[in-house]
This record gives structure tokens, sequence and C-alpha cells, in this order.
């Protein structure tokens, strides 16, 4: 039994670090999807949330990180943080690339950084076919910035007239953050790690509860079937009861414990009915030795009575007194060797028996209410072995509760035919198939092992119906079980 409890815990903990494992990695998983889709941005498509992961940044000099530089290289550009003015802070070089940027204004990309820091990309175009700008010197450098901003955060556009660039307000521009204030990214980011760090650990509590519960089920609800059993046996009711509980589960669980409750069912039902049978030979012996010690005690009443008014034959009177009270002690003898011999003799012998009153207190042995009798019997007593009986119908009883998740109702008729009793047993149960019933009149039993069958151990009834030159007939049947039993 450790065993099986041992194997369990370890199914159910196992399930439990698998699921919990699932858990973590999945948030994990959209926790680094969401890093690396903020954290890789492409050059191409950069906007003012991704500068604060492609720089960084300490006490006050700046760095490109190794992928953004990976990605800038892939793509043919050269990056920059200029002022205002378009003077380079990072990368330290000396000389101001405002006419770089004019140069190849159709590869420049620009990205507002932090108040009065631009960020820019300027991807040199080889193309000879470049617009002549005239008027580098009368440019705004700030406008030019403003005008390169991607995503609609310029609040100029340029254009160029007559070889001049010039530059006019943007109707679509939209606002946008410095890179060190807060943005939406970093409160969706933040809101993320909250929400993340508030879920896993709850998913996992609600996990840790619906394993708690579903092992506790798993060890727990099986002992409710041996607890409504016992409760049974302790008030009478020898049979297994009905539950919703699936027996063969809790067998499987508890099999040492269903083996002694069986056990325990078996040996009180086989105490009682033996009980039964020891109390109809003391009736009978009762009955007897009261017949018998009737006459002799009336003789020895009867000399006391009158040796008052015989003294001279007292002598005579009590002798005769002494041999009737040897009489007694042997008749007394006699009469309980004879019961002895007669209770040791219960399995082989025959005697006059009323057919029905012995179901009746069978059906008050078992405890069970939900059998109907049909009595079309001639004859009210039957000669045959009370004892047989009394066991083949409480293995049939007992088989249609045991294997039946609900108690079936079960009928009994009993009819005379030509110079036999014939009896018909049946239930509502879950029946006997086709390959159990020819087992069984083939080898005289089934298997119990057989879930989806009526499975039944007749070697009980089998001995029952032999002793009385029987037969047994298992009938076809729609529902439950159908059988035929006939004794001469």
């Amino acid at each position: 039994m450790n065993r099986r409890f041992t194997l369990i815990f370890i199914k159910y903990i196992s399930v439990f670090l698998a699921l919990s494992f699932l858990v973590v990695i999945t948030g994990l998983g959209l926790f680094a999807y969401y890093i690396l889709n903020v954290f890789s941005p492409s050059a191409d498509t950069m906007n003012v949330d991704d500068l604060l992961y492609a720089v960084e940044e300490n006490n006050g000099s700046y760095t490109f990180s190794d992928q953004f530089k990976k990605e800038l290289k892939d793509n043919g550009y050269a990056a920059f943080i200029t002022d205002d003015n378009a003077d380079p802070i990072y990368p330290k070089i000396n000389h101001n690339i405002k006419n770089d940027i004019i140069e190849n204004i159709p590869g420049v990309i620009a990205l507002p950084y932090k108040e009065h820091e631009h960020f820019i990309m300027i991807k040199e175009n080889h193309n000879n076919e470049l617009p002549e700008i005239n008027n580098p010197d009368e440019i705004n450098t700030a406008q030019l910035i403003d005008s390169l901003y991607t995503h609609n955060h310029n609040s100029y556009e340029y254009y160029i007239e007559d070889g001049n660039l010039k530059f006019i307000e943007s109707m679509t521009r939209q606002d946008y953050t410095y890179a060190d204030e807060f943005t939406d990214s970093d409160i969706t980011f933040l809101k993320l790690i909250g929400i993340l760090f508030v879920v896993i650990p709850l998913m996992l509590i609600i996990l840790t509860i619906f394993m708690a519960v579903m092992l506790t089920r798993k060890l727990s609800r099986p002992l409710f079937f041996y607890a409504d059993w016992l409760t049974q046996l302790s008030e009478g009711l020898l049979y297994k009861p009905s539950s919703a509980h699936n027996r063969i589960k809790s067998r499987k669980m508890y099999k040492e414990l269903d083996d002694a409750v069986e056990v325990l069912n078996t040996q009180l039902l086989t105490d009682k009915l033996y009980r039964n049978q020891i109390d109809y030979y003391r009736d009978k012996w009762l009955s007897q030795l009261s017949h018998d010690l009737k006459s002799p005690l009336t003789s020895i009443y009867g000399y006391a009575k009158v040796m008052p008014y015989f003294p001279d034959e007292q002598k005579k009177y009590i002798l005769l007194i002494s041999d009737k009270a040897k009489y007694m002690e042997n008749l007394i003898d006699s009469i309980n060797s004879k019961f002895k011999m007669e209770t040791s003799r219960m399995e082989i012998d025959k005697d006059m028996f009323s057919l029905t009153d012995a179901l009746q207190e069978i059906l008050n042995t078992v405890g069970y209410d939900r059998v109907k009798i049909i009595n079309e019997l001639d004859a009210e007593h039957y000669y045959g072995n009370k004892l047989y009986i009394g066991r083949m119908f409480i293995n049939l009883i007992e088989n249609s509760l045991d294997h039946n998740e609900s108690n079936p109702d079960i009928k009994i008729h009993l009819s005379d035919e030509e110079n036999k009793i014939c009896i018909h047993y049946k239930d509502n149960g879950i029946g006997m198939d086709n390959k159990s019933a020819e087992n069984f009149m083939k080898h005289g039993a089934t298997s119990k092992d057989n879930k989806g069958s009526h499975g039944i151990g007749f070697s009980v009834i089998k001995d029952a119906v032999t002793f009385h030159n029987g037969s047994f007939t298992v009938m076809p049947s729609e529902t439950g079980v159908h059988f035929k039993i006939d004794l001469h």
C-alpha cells in the first residue's frame, strides 16, 4: 500500500511540477518576446522609444549597444548624437555634420533623443542624381534636423525649390517623449512586469490548490465507500452499499482494506447463517429434551408427594427416584450427543423446511429489502439442506450487489415444475455478457476481474445445486441477469 501511495504522490507532484514549469516558461516566453521586440530595434524602423535600448549612457557618456552597432553595419548607416547645431556629441569627431546631412539628405533619418539633443543616422547616397542645394549657409540647422524626424515627429517638412532648401510647417505632427522621460512603452513594459509578477504566482497558487483538491479526492473519496460499508455492517446490514464511488478504483487503491472488509462481511454473514442453523437445532433439542424429561419428572414428583404417607416404603421410593434421576442423566447425555451429531451433519443432512420462510430469514440476515419474492409453490415445505439453500441465495444476492454501482432490484420466483422446484432469479443490474455466460456453463465460474460482466464465483451455488441433484441455467436477458435453478 505504501508503494501505491508513493507512486500516486509522485504522479501528482510530477503533474504539478510540469504544469508549474509550463506556466513559468509561458510567462518568461511572453516577457522575452516583448523584450526582444523592444531591445532589438531595426535601424530602418526605429522610433523614439527604441533609443532607450539602442543608446547606452554612463555618467554623461554615450555608446551604442552591440546589437544596434550590428544593425547599423548591416544596413550601411552611420549614427550620431548631436546638438541643435549638428555638432556631434557621440561619437567624438572634430567636424560639424550639417553638410553631411545636406549632401545625403534622402538617406538621413533623425529622431528626437533628449531636449536639444538629436539622434541622426546617415546613409551615404551613391546616386549621382543627388539634388543640388545652393543655400547651405542659409539653412537653419535646428529646422533641418527637425524636418528629418520620422514617425511624424517633425514640426517642419523640407522641399527643394530652384536649388534652395526651404521649410514649411508640418500638418501631421505627432507629440513624442524624450528618451530620458517615461514613455507609453515604458509604462506598458512596467505594467507587463507587474502583471507577470502577480499573475504567475496567482496561477501557481490556483494550480497548487487544484492539485491538492485532486490529490485529496483521489486518496479520500474511495474511503467513503468503505465508511458506508462498515456503517452498514455495524447496523446489521450485511451487504455492500450502493454508492456513486467506483469500487473498482477503490479496490485498486486500497486492496488490503477492500479484502479485509470483504472477508469481514463474508464472515459476519457466515456466522449469522450458522447461528440461525444452531438456533434451529437448539430449539429442536429443547423441544425433545422437555418432552423426554417430562415423564420421569412426573414420576419423581409423584414419588416425592406420596413418601410422607408411607414411611415404611420411603427406602423403596428413594431408590425409584434415584433410578429416574439416573435415567434423566443418561437421557440428557444421549440428547447432547445427538445434538452434536446433528449440528456436525448440518451440511450433509436433509430436513423438511419452508422454502419461503428460509428465504425470508436470509433476507433478514443480509438486511437487503429490495427483493421481491413470488411464491407459486403448491407445497409449503421442501425436503432439502437448509444451509446449502441459504448459502446459495446469499451468494446470488451478494453478487448482484457487488457488481452494480447502484443496488439493483431483485426478483425471486418460486414455482413447481413436474417433480422439482423451479427458481427464477432476476436482477436489473449490468448483466452478464455472452463470454461470461459461456465460461460459466463450461467451467462453473466467471471471473471477477472482468469489469464489464456480472462476475460471480459460482462454486457455492454449484455445490448447492449439485447436492440437490438440480441444474443451473443462464437465461437470456435484455437487462440484468436471469438464472434458472431447478432443485429436486
